[in-house]
């Protein structure tokens, strides 16, 4: 069972982070349909919080994490004596905004601990956003489903209960998108996915998630825009402004059909405005327009926290003030700091920083994914400000925490290695510089499913990638998905008259990796004379040569 966990750690956290949907679609239905507000989304969430802390003590042996777990532990005991001493709430609905809002910081704690056991695919991420975005498209076009505003705004929610979680999921997760969009070769599955997607931001009411799109969009473009200028693809750059500007004049044509045109328009005539410029003419509309009235609750959470007990404004006032609820800010920071007081402030970032100090400290690779995984960080940031329900709910600050953990920089470098009958003789070899995982390549037959299922889970998650044999379909395409750094192991004789060798590689597969090793120079001739053009990436290799040279310079 602990050997299993431990080998396996990856592979629980993505199968229960893909659950996401899931979870929250049975919480819109039992809020909506059976009026339970306790549901089996926080319930399983809060199991998995648990299980998490158990695994990293007991299995992962950090013992270190103790100390903050007392003292979150102790943080919890004092707000909870605070709730009880002043007799003026329910202490149930306290200790459920406690427990939601903690969340964040324990969780992130606990895998940041394991974090170069953790490799969470972007596949994986962009699945999740998927299957948001078809829970919402689907029920849309049939006209069914739940409604993003109770009352005078308009938009659909699918299935879901909380328009602002899952817009803010939607909105974080957008930059992965562009992430596995700029990987796809397939044009018309883009297509069907962009128009998902637009449908989807545009319908649903929020001004979240297409805020994220243009800040996405900013980037996207002037990254692609300063590379084709470097390199002088001048006629790429007349093409892309052309497509570009047909993207534009479409979307001013199709957004005064959709909900949020719509609530834009209700917004400004409930203010009395006759146009948008209007609103940045006095402060209560901005406040109303652009920030959901938060000011307002804001200036309100402040003169409850200001009138409350010296204790209270220490340990934090909690989310009802006699027995009332009291209405959220839906600005995570401020948020936080009323409910929880200056010490659960103080508790809850004091580690999350050390921690985002600790990621950004170091120098990364300069890559769109890693541009893109920027601009996510800059969203959780900003919404976090701005429009909450980011880090402190735990549909959203699971998500939050494995894109900070992607920007980490492990300790050992990734490996894999794909076997087949025979063991690969090297792999005792290799410096325990890499974390090594061994795949037996047991599939004779092809096997959708499998492979659609690693995909998902292990999409580009390691650093390198060695393939031994090529005689199977299944390691090439395992090879593929799992790195962009790949490397082939060659000692089977071919036939090169019937190039029977590369029949499942449908000769373009070869192309995509990086370094062919063989055993002898015979074989290297024998393949060159049917791939000369790939000569310099073919090196003759036996069992003295340092495996680890080679994967360094290469």
């Amino acid at each position: 069972m602990y050997s299993y966990v431990k080998k396996n750690i990856n592979l629980i956290i993505s199968v229960f982070i893909l659950l996401g949907p899931i979870l929250d679609l049975i919480t819109g239905f039992c809020i909506h349909s059976l009026n339970i507000n306790l549901t089996l989304g926080i319930i399983i969430r809060m199991i998995f919080l648990i299980y998490m802390c158990l695994i990293v003590i007991f299995i992962f042996k950090k013992k270190k994490l103790i100390i903050p777990y007392l003292i979150i532990g102790i943080y919890f005991i004092m707000y909870t004596l605070g709730m009880i001493i002043f007799k003026n709430t329910i202490l149930f609905n306290e200790i459920q905004g406690l427990v939601k809002v903690f969340y964040f910081p324990i969780l992130f704690i606990s895998i940041y601990s394991i974090k170069d056991e953790i490799n969470t695919s972007k596949m994986t991420l962009f699945v999740i956003l998927f299957l948001y975005l078809l829970f919402i498209f689907t029920p849309t076009l049939l006209g069914i489903g739940y409604k993003s505003y109770e009352v005078t705004k308009v938009g659909t929610l699918g299935f879901f209960n909380s328009a602002n979680e899952v817009s803010g999921i939607i909105s974080i997760l957008t930059p992965i998108m562009f992430i596995i969009l700029y990987r796809s070769k397939s044009l018309f599955s883009t297509i069907i996915l962009l128009i998902m997607y637009l449908v989807v931001i545009l319908m649903m009411g929020t001004k979240t998630p297409l805020l994220s799109l243009i800040i996405t969009l900013l980037v996207v473009f002037t990254h692609f825009g300063i590379k084709l200028i470097i390199e002088k693809k001048y006629k790429t750059i007349l093409i892309s402004s052309i497509v570009i500007i047909i993207g534009i004049i479409s979307l001013i044509i199709i957004i005064p059909k959709t909900n949020f045109y719509k609530n834009i328009k209700t917004h400004l005539d409930y203010l009395g405005l006759n146009n948008i410029t209007e609103v940045f003419t006095k402060e209560k509309y901005i406040d109303h327009f652009i920030f959901s009235s938060r000011l307002k609750f804001l200036k309100n959470k402040s003169k409850i926290y200001n009138k409350a007990p010296i204790y209270k404004k220490i340990f934090g006032i909690g989310y009802l003030n006699n027995n009332k609820e009291v209405k959220m800010i839906e600005m995570d920071y401020f948020d936080i700091f009323y409910s929880h007081g200056i010490i659960g402030f103080i508790v809850f970032f004091a580690p999350t920083l050390y921690i985002l100090y600790d990621i950004f400290k170091r120098k990364r690779e300069k890559s769109f994914d890693n541009l893109m995984l920027y601009v996510s960080v800059f969203l959780i940031s900003i919404l976090s400000l701005l429009t909450g329900h980011i880090i402190t709910a735990p549909s959203v600050s699971l998500l939050c925490i494995l894109i900070f953990i992607m920007l980490s920089i492990k300790n050992k470098k990734h490996l894999l290695i794909i076997e087949d009958n025979e063991e690969f003789y090297l792999k005792d070899k290799i410096s325990n510089e890499y974390e090594i995982k061994l795949i037996k390549n047991d599939i004779k037959e092809k096997n959708n499913i499998k492979l659609l299922i690693y995909k998902i889970i292990n999409y580009m998650t390691y650093d390198i990638c060695i393939c031994y044999h090529i005689s199977y379909e299944h390691s090439s395409e395992l090879a593929i998905v799992s790195s962009d750094n790949r490397v082939i192991f060659i000692n089977k004789d071919m036939n090169v008259k019937r190039n029977e060798i590369f029949m499942y590689f449908k000769d373009i597969r070869i192309y995509q990796y990086k370094l062919l090793l063989f055993d002898n120079k015979i074989r290297k001739d024998k393949f060159l004379s049917i791939y000369n053009n790939l000569k310099e990436r073919c090196i003759v290799f036996n069992k003295n040569d340092d495996i680890n040279e080679i994967l360094l310079n290469n």
